[in-house]
């Protein structure tokens, strides 16, 4: 009964503006039915919000341009700054709604994040990737706060910035480059595997010094993104990383890693192309999906027999300058993003709270900072070595 009333009430206070942009007979009945929706309409999840943004867009290709504002807010009763918002959402978002659902950002952050640049968007969808539940705060603090704070001190360093907030916007810049950069270097290991398997003799000593060291980085960069610290049980002045779940499939990945970073853990000659082509290869296409392939986890795949337990060795952590990956869409990368902290499309994700408005959405960011990943120079030329022992 109450949404009945307030249709008849704004499809009253809608004449004037069917008189005014003669819209005729057959037109008003279908905008107010469009009316009729969106005055229902709940928008309480990221779907629904996506389908609102779209309705909209639809809408605007019906009336006179530059009048689907005035016509929501006459004959619905929405603000125009929530109908921008929405609208927003469904043209600069709509590559990232898999994952944007996925992760069950509610319709107030969208709003925040409709304004955003692609990498700024891709930075807050590692960020929420590992967090139950993303915030407007959260979005503010990566993309810098508000216009008249980057009007302020355009150059604003996020290293230099204090507080959770300050914290925040690096963990965020560390998760979308962190993840670029691992992503990069796998693909790197994989093309030279790849490259190999065809010949009729694969030269071990050869394989292993293209992709050795490349592969003790990016077993170290799992760790990083991956792995917390701890004290040691026995010596609490020592302190360790944790493991990964034994005997799940990322802990196959560090395993897999680990070995690959020396020639002296590899199989011997007449098991290394089965070795290769059974372990190596299908566990990286897990990890970094190629375009012809699904994204998704296939329960039937084997996985591949690997020791998740062997010491992991102590080495510094290395700067490094992450590489353009070419091979997996947008849609298929940020799916694989999701994937790797736990976060898909089946998983039964927390419904975020709405709020009464929408905040102001994000006219500009922070001023671009410079990569400060290098990537080292010897890996083009070192030979690889044993890793060193863990009690070394």
């Amino acid at each position: 009964m109450k949404n009945i009333n307030k249709e008849s009430a704004f499809a009253s206070a809608a004449r004037p503006f069917y008189e005014e942009h003669a819209i005729g007979d057959d037109l008003k009945i279908r905008l107010e039915d469009e009316a009729k929706f969106l005055i229902g309409a709940r928008r309480r999840s990221t779907e629904e919000a996506f389908e609102f943004g779209e309705r909209l867009e639809k809408i605007a290709l019906l009336l006179p341009e530059g009048t689907v504002e005035k016509w929501a807010v006459e004959c619905c009763g929405y603000t125009a700054r929530h109908i921008r918002a929405m609208r927003a959402v469904s043209r600069n978002l709509s590559a990232y709604r898999q994952i944007l659902v996925a992760l069950a950002v509610g319709p107030t952050v969208l709003g925040k994040l409709s304004a955003a640049t692609p990498e700024q968007v891709e930075q807050v969808i590692g960020f929420a990737s590992t967090r139950d539940r993303l915030r407007v705060q959260d979005v503010t603090a990566m993309l810098a706060g508000s216009k008249s704070d980057v009007d302020e001190n355009p150059k604003r360093d996020p290293y230099d910035l204090g507080g959770l907030d300050g914290l925040k916007a690096i963990i965020a810049i560390k998760v979308r480059d962190g993840l670029k950069s691992f992503v990069a270097h796998l693909e790197e290991i994989r093309t030279h595997v790849k490259d190999a398997l065809p010949k009729n003799n694969i030269v071990k000593k050869t394989l292993a010094e293209q992709t050795a060291l490349t592969a003790r980085l990016a077993h170290r960069e799992l760790e990083s993104l991956a792995e917390f610290v701890t004290p040691n049980a026995l010596k609490a002045y020592v302190i360790d990383g944790t493991r990964l779940p034994a005997g799940s499939r990322w802990a196959a990945v560090s395993a897999l890693l680990y070995k690959m970073g020396s020639d002296t853990s590899w199989p011997d000659k007449a098991e290394l192309r089965t070795w290769l082509e059974t372990e190596v290869v299908p566990l990286l296409n897990w990890v970094a999906p190629e375009k012809a392939e699904p994204t998704t986890r296939d329960a039937k795949t084997k996985t591949p027999t690997l020791v998740a337990d062997e010491p992991v060795p102590a080495e510094p952590l290395i700067d490094l300058e992450p590489e353009a990956a070419s091979a997996p869409t947008l849609n298929e990368r940020l799916t694989s993003i999701a994937e790797a902290f736990g976060a898909t499309a089946t998983i039964d994700l927390p419904q975020p709270v709405v709020e009464d408005d929408l905040i102001p959405t994000v006219t500009e960011a922070l001023a671009t900072t410079e990569t400060r990943f290098q990537r080292p120079a010897f890996l083009g030329k070192a030979k690889p070595t044993s890793p060193p022992s863990a009690t070394a």
